[in-house]
């Protein structure tokens, strides 16, 4: 089940963005999220009251960027992360939003390939993005 996310939800967040990315945005930096910024955007895939995966938007005007999103590597090759992205993409068309960014590990194939799928073009690089690691930036007009 998709569903917003709550307060509540931030250990699990951090949890499964640990265990995904080795590291994570931070508690601190969600708590901001969820409670000081009106343009975060933020939903979990439950399965069984278990929070196994999310993401998270920033919609200004017209336009989105993903701020982060990840599945429960135990939970990941299920469809789960497609169907959470087709969901939330459906809502920032609702909200308006008219072009998506996101960025990408240039070594996370799985993932380009995924956003590929949706429709997301590659637009340029950023050099070092990721400490020492570029990123794809990817845009989808929607």
């Amino acid at each position: 089940m998709i569903r917003k996310a709550k307060i509540d939800d931030i250990p699990a967040l951090v949890r499964i963005e640990n265990q995904v990315f080795e590291q994570s945005l931070g508690e601190s930096f969600l708590y901001d999220e969820f409670l000081l910024n009106p343009f975060a955007h933020y939903f979990v895939y439950e399965i069984n009251h278990s929070v196994v995966g999310y993401i998270g938007y920033r919609a200004i005007d017209d336009q989105s960027e993903m701020m982060n999103f990840c599945v429960d590597p135990v939970y990941q090759g299920k469809k789960i992360g497609s169907e959470i992205l087709a969901y939330t993409i459906d809502y920032l068309k609702s909200l308006g939003v008219k072009t998506i960014l996101l960025e990408v590990r240039v070594s996370n194939e799985k993932a380009i390939k995924a956003y590929e799928k949706f429709g997301f073009k590659k637009s340029h690089m950023r050099e070092k993005y990721y400490g020492n690691e570029d990123a794809y930036v990817f845009i989808k007009e929607v």
